[in-house]
């Protein structure tokens, strides 16, 4: 036992000489964001009638025109709205975000939207004030907007982007517990403990912007997540490069 926090001791003081994993503009308001979200879904229980095939909103459910409250630095191209509809299979329910123009009437449900025809990604119809923080939302959006109301097998998509090493911190401390998964193992806590530079950040160039994330996932670990994004409008996603930082896989199946 005297080993072992030993070992941790030495770990932690090395990870102040550790390599950064990411450059560029860090953006401050990564926490502010996320806890903004956070705060604006957990009003929100999972409505139940979604559970049946090709479901239909019947009112009170979660906004994600909501979401531009805390991502202030987007906005939706003028002339449309943001909305969804949900998927359900039987194996999984998950939304699925569309846009449509102000004046049309909504979706009723996904069967609607595909009969439809073409769905045009909704990021193309997303505008940022080209500050950092701006490109730094729009890959929040792009990776984490459609993570609510997620149901059983859904449940696999489950990215959390870090802020800062007390999030590593944390999140090492927390996996395994709650009688959901393994615990890390040591070799990965050690690797994590090692990791620095892990905030947010942007690049700004003169046609595209590279945001650098930090993410984890019960089914993979930690990853840095590099997204290449056009700075015009639309500010389409070129790349998205992940490298896997720290292995760990939870053992759950749903």
């Amino acid at each position: 036992m005297k080993r072992l926090s030993f070992l941790l001791t030495f770990v932690l003081f090395l990870s102040a000489c550790g390599p950064a994993v990411s450059d560029g503009e860090t953006v401050a308001g990564c926490n502010d964001t996320l806890d903004g979200l956070s705060v604006l879904l957990a009003g929100y229980e999972f409505p139940q009638y979604f559970m049946a095939e090709n479901p239909v909103k019947q009112g009170g459910e979660f906004d994600v025109m909501q979401y531009f409250t805390v991502l202030d630095h987007l906005s939706m191209k003028p002339g449309y709205v943001l909305d969804y509809v949900y998927h359900y299979d039987g194996m999984g329910g998950y939304p699925i975000l569309y846009v449509r123009p102000d004046r049309q009437d909504p979706y009723a449900s996904e069967a609607d939207l595909a009969a439809a025809g073409e769905n045009p990604n909704y990021l193309d119809y997303i505008q940022a004030d080209d500050t950092p923080e701006s490109y730094f939302q729009f890959a929040v959006l792009a990776m984490t907007g459609e993570q609510f109301y997620l149901f059983w097998h859904a449940g696999y998509s489950d990215r959390r982007i870090v802020c800062n090493k007390a999030d590593v911190t944390d999140i090492v401390a927390s996996v395994g517990g709650e009688d959901f998964g393994l615990p890390m193992p040591l070799t990965s806590r050690v690797r994590a403990a090692l990791l620095t530079g892990v905030e947010p950040s942007v690049s700004v160039g003169e046609q595209t912007v590279e945001v650098r994330l930090v993410t984890f996932t019960d089914w993979g670990g930690f990853y840095l997540e590099t997204y290449t994004i056009n700075r015009k409008e639309p500010h389409t996603i070129q790349d998205v490069h992940e490298k896997n930082l720290v292995p760990y896989e939870c053992g759950v199946m749903f």
